[in-house]
């Protein structure tokens, strides 16, 4: 996929596309979508590919500025704009958001008019504050500060373990007052330990240091009887396996609010690719056994699952070109999600019911605008996807320096033609 740097702004003509109306897509001959008069047209002949609404993505870290080295903001609006996301939540790991100085700088970064490809302000960003100052478990972070700003969806962990119950209590405690959602990828920290793949019949063989469920289902049952105990909303961070579903679907007949997401990469592998030990496969939370990506599939086709996230974290080659329980888990996603999954998510569920997962239920669990008006039935944020088209994965498609992706060198069912976000019209 070759980027066509023509990022000002113009009027789009769409002939021979299939668009979606919030139900289904409709044959169209020709669909305008104008953004002013005076501004130039482009046209673009569709033959039957799909118009649908611009991506959400949850799961989001460019790692910049402690790690500019490996991705940064350039690389990351740059990828969003190559997968056709109108927006993201974004939480670095290596970039807590624990007080008002540190949020205005982020923002400062994605808004930057200096940005290599000049996408400042064309991005809905939301942002995960931490909860607990570097995203430890010494001090709480300034939440009812971070509160007041209208792009701070809500509180995260990193990505780190559960530190301790207590701890839980106490931030969970103090950011009620701020109203907003706390968001765990729950893992217990004991039971992880030094694991980096699931505890299973791969691990054994392979004899690597493996994660078990309930290093997942304790972490999740704590939290959620925290949730309960407190009345503090929670969302649950890239679930791996069905009993941390069943966890949420009992929680929720309990009244309690809990919302949750999976991996893409969750959905599309399991645990049977680390025969190859590839570091590829180097993902956190571990990619599960092929009986959890079932359930996971499952959990999605009766409504557990609220919504799919992308995952997306860069890693250095070197960091990569190493034996796999030496390597830096993290995996790239957002310029081939909607090719990778589109095809088999359809299919289970329908495409209604894929739209929302990919774009509608993201957005709104963050408070985001949606691609798609309700109300005028109209889209302000397209992507158009040919879903017969096959595409090889190349390092070409990443935005950046890294190409860390399981599907690097894979051939993906379907491809992404061309985006048009706030505007900016981009052929691929």
């Amino acid at each position: 996929m070759k980027m066509h740097k023509e990022l000002n702004v113009k009027n789009l003509v769409l002939k021979n596309a299939k668009v979606w109306n919030g139900k289904s897509f409709e044959d169209r001959k020709e669909v305008s979508f104008e953004q002013g008069k005076g501004l130039a047209t482009e046209e673009f002949d569709c033959n039957g590919a799909l118009v649908m609404p611009a991506l959400f993505g949850l799961g989001v870290d460019f790692m910049e500025p402690l790690r500019d080295d490996v991705y940064t903001f350039a690389d990351g609006l740059d990828a969003l704009h190559r997968g056709g996301f109108c927006g993201a939540l974004y939480e670095s790991a290596a970039n807590p958001i624990d007080d008002a100085d540190k949020l205005s700088a982020m923002k400062f970064r994605v808004n930057s008019p200096d940005l290599e490809y000049n996408f400042a302000n064309r991005f809905d960003i939301k942002f995960l504050g931490a909860y607990s100052k570097g995203f430890g478990s010494d001090s709480l972070a300034e939440m009812m500060e971070l509160a007041e700003d209208e792009s701070v969806a809500g509180f995260g962990d990193g990505g780190e373990a559960i530190p301790s119950t207590r701890f839980i209590r106490l931030a969970m405690e103090y950011g009620k007052m701020t109203g907003k959602r706390f968001f765990f990828q729950p893992m217990d920290k004991s039971l992880r330990k030094h694991g980096c793949v699931h505890e299973g019949a791969y691990s054994d063989m392979l004899g690597m240091k493996g994660i078990p469920r309930i290093a997942e289902t304790i972490a999740a049952h704590t939290v959620l009887e925290m949730a309960r105990f407190l009345q503090v909303p929670v969302h649950f961070k890239q679930v791996t396996c069905g009993e941390t579903l069943d966890l949420v679907r009992e929680a929720r007949k309990k009244g309690i609010d809990v919302t949750c997401d999976v991996g893409l990469y969750h959905l599309l592998l399991d645990d049977s690719c680390l025969e190859t030990l590839d570091s590829a496969y180097h993902i956190l939370p571990p990619i599960r056994s092929a009986a959890d990506r079932e359930a996971l599939w499952k959990g999605i086709e009766d409504g557990t699952v609220n919504a799919i996230s992308v995952n997306h974290t860069p890693v250095l080659g070197q960091d990569t070109e190493v034996n796999f329980e030496d390597s830096v888990p993290g995996a790239l996603s957002l310029e081939i999600a909607l090719p990778a999954i589109w095809k088999e998510l359809s299919s289970r569920v329908g495409e209604a019911r894929a739209i929302e997962l990919l774009s509608l239920a993201p957005a709104k669990l963050v408070g985001a605008k949606s691609a798609f008006d309700a109300n005028t039935q109209k889209m302000t944020n397209i992507v158009i996807l040919d879903p017969n088209k096959p595409h090889e994965v190349s390092k070409k498609d990443f935005a950046g320096h890294v190409s860390n992706s399981p599907l690097l060198g894979k051939t993906l069912p379907s491809s992404i033609l061309a985006t048009f976000v706030s505007g900016v019209w981009t052929k691929l």
